[in-house]
């Protein structure tokens, strides 16, 4: 029986469809040195002061203020070195009256000084240091904890975790931390026409690149993403590759077979083996032939075997849907104005879908795109990091002219 689904939706609607049906992943423990990239699953406090201890800044020596209070150029104070403390070791003298310790980057503040100077402002012997300014109580101490007190919340769940992210955990004595598991995809591509990367090339055929291509971009999110492989323009043969990865993963994407066609088998297929279609067409362009569905609770994502307007669909209508699913707590992707310093040459009826590459330019947030913006290109994506959406109804835009781009970032 055939389904009654949404055809020829705006880009909006599709998101908000598969933000609907994703999940976030369940949770896991990893070793820190195996945390970065990862998305957060908890709440983090800090067990300690960071520093600490109260600690010197540079290498100087530790004094107390009120000895050189009325030091000058033209009335040194001396005062008499009693201990030298490098990083990593304790003092082990309290500062008297006239009294000094030789302190190096990173050692703690010996009991009784409150300021250190550093040694450049100073003139010194093995046993004797001078001084020739006073120093105000406080001068050059990092106190215990100035940089993260202990009890503080410094991460929160959904957070991404940088490499200072993960040093920070580190510096705070977590040896693991939790973590969102990482969802599992498999990419099925259909079509008689592909061919292996290692096959030759023969005519009327072409390699197998789109799914290496979405491979790619999905592990750079953070996504657990395989290949199936290559299957034919037959409905059983993709009937049977959809069930195989299903029994596996959260989600399945399909390459080809999603527009209107005798051999665009990933609708009927997705239908034959019981799952409810979500949508199929989005009023996008690249990135029309999309198609959208769910079985047991579990994602299916049909795209067109154009390498184009198949990673136009990823970025624009799947990265929120694997944000959520991966654990951020910020999956929408930001919009900002940016300005087209070439303008665009081409109407746009339906609206267009243009990759670039974020440039500062006198001031101006800038898109930068490739000459050649054909549907069947893969090149306008390389170190794509801006999306451009031209509003449908326009005409040639003039240079200088702004439209609002997505704004990926680098995660």
């Amino acid at each position: 029986m055939a389904q009654n689904y949404p055809k020829r939706i705006e880009m909006k609607e599709g998101i908000d469809l598969l933000l609907s049906h994703a999940e976030r992943m369940g949770t896991e423990k990893v070793e820190i040195n195996e945390a970065y990239g990862r998305i957060l699953a908890c709440r983090v406090r800090a067990k300690e002061n960071i520093p600490p201890f109260d600690r010197s800044p540079y290498d100087g020596y530790a004094i107390r203020s009120a000895d050189v209070a009325g030091a000058g150029h033209d009335s040194p104070v001396t005062l008499r070195i009693i201990e030298e403390v490098p990083a990593g070791h304790a003092p082990e003298k309290v500062i008297g009256p006239m009294e000094a310790v030789k302190i190096l980057t990173g050692a703690p503040i010996p009991q009784g000084a409150d300021a250190v100077e550093k040694y450049e402002d100073t003139s010194f012997t093995e046993k004797e240091v001078c001084f020739f300014s006073p120093i105000a109580s406080g001068s050059n101490i990092v106190k215990a904890g100035e940089d993260v007190k202990k009890g503080e919340i410094v991460m929160e769940e959904g957070e991404y975790l940088s490499p200072a992210s993960v040093g920070l955990l580190a510096g705070l004595g977590y040896g693991e931390v939790e973590v969102f598991k990482k969802p599992r995809v498999r990419i099925i591509s259909t079509g008689d026409e592909l061919l292996q990367v290692s096959e030759e090339l023969k005519p009327g055929k072409i390699r197998n690149s789109s799914a290496y291509m979405l491979q790619g971009f999905l592990r750079q999110w953070g996504v657990d993403a395989d290949i199936y492989g290559i299957v034919k323009d037959d409905e059983e043969s993709i009937k049977e590759a959809l069930k195989d990865c299903l029994a596996e993963a959260d989600c399945v994407i399909t390459t080809g077979g999603a527009s209107v066609g005798d051999y665009d088998l990933a609708l009927s297929s997705m239908e034959g083996i019981g799952a409810e279609v979500l949508f199929w067409q989005v009023r996008m362009k690249p990135g029309m032939a999309t198609l959208a569905a769910v079985k047991d609770g579990r994602l299916l994502l049909g795209l067109s075997g154009n390498p184009s307007a198949a990673a136009a669909a990823l970025f624009l209508l799947g990265l929120p849907a694997f944000r959520k699913m991966c654990g951020k707590r910020e999956y929408k992707v930001p919009c900002i104005p940016v300005c087209l310093p070439d303008g665009f040459p081409k109407k746009s009826p339906g609206g267009r879908i243009v990759p670039g590459i974020l440039e500062f330019d006198q001031g101006r947030v800038c898109l930068n795109t490739r000459k050649n913006q054909a549907n069947g290109m893969v090149s306008p994506w390389g170190g794509c990091n801006l999306i451009g959406m031209i509003p449908k109804g326009s005409g040639a835009l003039l240079p200088g002219s702004i439209i609002e781009a997505l704004y990926l970032g680098e995660n």
